[in-house]
């Protein structure tokens, strides 16, 4: 981990050099992934362009997905409402937070339309907690690991300063966490595949950033 962000520390030094026009894109949308949950995903990317064509960025992304179990036990009626009473017996969650060094393309294919292109690598984060109340158990996971992602999509200018996109990406990552050892003293890891097609929207504002 510590060898991607001090890789990722050097290439925006570089870049920055060069860089010509920061900007901030907004994006919000679903991540289909192997071993969870469709979920949601939201995310920031903050960065600039080299020229009228490429940049680069930094992007922090947002999963998030919950479930519960919840049975009905009993019932009332009254002459005007019914109630109904509900026990939770299941609650999990799980939330990930990817971190990409990104490079993007964009190129012009007709008027106040944009084709856009990009690639990153980068690091996840991922927590998983369960909480079955039938058993009165409660377990907390953490796992981590490289990923990265590819994509595309349009765009549309809706004025000087700011345009509406939409983009197919492809995730991918195996974040995991290390276990004890097994039977034959051999360690090992437990790990989570999530990879999968993202589908997003947002808007993309120039001359607005931090870079």
């Amino acid at each position: 981990m510590t060898k991607i962000f001090s890789i990722i520390v050097v290439l925006t030094a570089v870049i920055s050099l060069t860089a010509q026009d920061k900007f901030t894109e907004f994006q919000v949308g679903v991540l289909m992934p192997a071993d969870a949950k469709t979920g949601f995903i939201g995310g920031i990317t903050i960065g600039r362009m080299v020229d009228e064509s490429i940049g680069w960025g930094l992007e922090i992304d947002y999963y998030r997905k919950t479930y519960t179990k919840e049975t009905t036990v009993d019932s009332t009626s009254t002459s005007m409402v019914e109630e109904h009473v509900v026990q939770t017996e299941i609650e999990n969650a799980t939330s990930m937070l990817p971190v990409y060094f990104k490079l993007i393309l964009q190129t012009r294919i007709a008027p106040k339309m944009d084709l856009r292109l990009s690639g990153g690598v980068g690091y996840e984060f991922m927590w998983n907690s369960e909480a079955n109340y039938l058993l009165n158990k409660e377990e907390s996971r953490f796992y981590s690991g490289f990923t990265w992602q590819i994509g595309g999509g349009i765009s549309f200018a809706m004025s000087r300063a700011s345009d509406l996109f939409l983009d197919l990406s492809y995730h991918s990552g195996n974040p995991s966490r290390a276990e004890s050892k097994n039977k034959l003293g051999l360690p090992i890891r437990t790990e989570v595949d999530m990879s999968g097609l993202m589908i997003r929207a947002g808007v993309k504002l120039y001359s607005f950033g931090f870079f």
